[in-house]
């Protein structure tokens, strides 16, 4: 499957730095939360507000994870897409997915 559109170095250097935002600072604000402020999870599920954002992310990412090969501008699988989300985050797993080339 080829998505027939190559990213110019501007478009790439964007869609890396909003992979590397949202592997590290997302992320590293959800971890440094889970380490430090434990009972915060514990309390955002009990949320109304924050649990109807957490379910809308998850939703989303199953919708991307659906579109993405379906619109042939990812290589990588919609497996993929979802544990590069678990991992990091959708800011993450995005631009990975669209960056990733299998001849590369």
């Amino acid at each position: 499957m080829d998505a027939g559109y190559r990213y110019s170095s501007r478009e790439r250097f964007w869609l890396w730095l909003v992979a590397i935002f949202g592997f590290a600072v997302v992320n590293g604000a959800f971890l440094y939360g889970l380490v430090y402020q434990p009972m915060a999870m514990t309390e955002a599920m009990q949320n109304p507000i924050a649990l109807a954002f957490m379910i809308e992310a998850l939703l989303l990412m199953i919708v991307f994870a659906y579109l993405l090969p379906k619109w042939r501008v990812a290589h990588l699988s919609w497996l993929w897409f979802i544990v590069l989300s678990l991992l990091g985050s959708m800011a993450f797993a995005l631009p990975i997915v669209l960056l990733w080339r299998r001849n590369q």
